[in-house]
């Protein structure tokens, strides 16, 4: 059975957050909860911490600074922040040191049970795989952007909601957007639809695909909508653009 130690200052949030997390985990998680990091070092040298559920800012030692020391004893530990609006900048370190995910106070318990529950299967997921190399993200990419990147370009005829992507990468939705934008500089569903531009004109350079079957390889509903959304992306209809090609590589 896993173990699931809760760090908060504020002991209401961290008895209330152990009760409902006993009950919601019981036979599955062992959960124990103390109120500050010195604490949870005392009790991670007599446990071991599989996940970690702390707050990201304690007066005598920072969430972050916890998850850099429990994680030095125990590497698959999985690290969730609880946190506040007013401390994106503290998730945003966090999530770069590998920090599983982030919970805003306040979220709710369903989202606390589904973080737990995803690091719980990402958790146990890793045992079997552990022999597994581990492939290169993109150079001076965060790994959460590289992963993120991957996942669009192979899912472009699926749903790329913020919500699901945001859930894909263990993120609050909010979150994902601000803090995609203040790492790459661009929104992130501009950076969507430069990947299906990018796609679609590949597939409209070959002939053997109808405008139809293009529209539905990119995740479009109608041929229409995606002659739209092509002619607003790039100036000319899918059909244009063929023809333009063509011209190109024939002279």
């Amino acid at each position: 059975m896993q173990f699931l130690l809760i760090v908060d200052d504020e002991i209401l949030i961290a008895d209330s957050l152990a009760s409902m997390l006993r009950q919601a985990f019981d036979g599955r998680l062992q959960v124990y909860c103390c109120y500050s990091a010195a604490d949870a070092l005392e009790i991670a040298d007599k446990f071991q911490i599989d996940l970690l559920l702390t707050d990201i800012n304690m007066p005598d030692c920072s969430g972050l600074e916890l998850q850099k020391r429990m994680c030095a004893l125990y590497p698959h530990c999985r690290v969730i922040f609880l946190t506040g609006y007013s401390e994106f900048d503290y998730a945003r370190t966090a999530l770069d040191q590998h920090a599983f995910a982030y919970v805003l106070k306040g979220e709710g318990d369903d989202y606390v049970i589904s973080t737990i529950e995803r690091a719980l299967a990402s958790l146990v997921s890793e045992m079997p795989s552990k022999p597994a190399v581990i492939p290169e993200t993109e150079p001076e990419q965060p790994e959460w952007l590289s992963e993120l990147h991957s996942y669009i370009q192979d899912h472009l005829n699926s749903d790329l909601s913020l919500t699901t992507l945001a859930d894909h990468c263990h993120f609050h939705p909010v979150y994902l957007s601000r803090i995609y934008k203040e790492t790459t500089g661009e929104n992130l569903s501009d950076y969507i639809n430069q990947v299906r531009v990018h796609a679609a004109e590949m597939l409209l350079q070959n002939r053997h695909m109808t405008v139809i079957e293009i529209s539905k390889a990119m995740g479009f509903a109608s041929d229409n909508y995606f002659c739209r959304w092509f002619r607003k992306q790039t100036g000319k209809s899918p059909q244009s653009y063929r023809n333009s090609h063509e011209r190109t590589h024939l002279s």
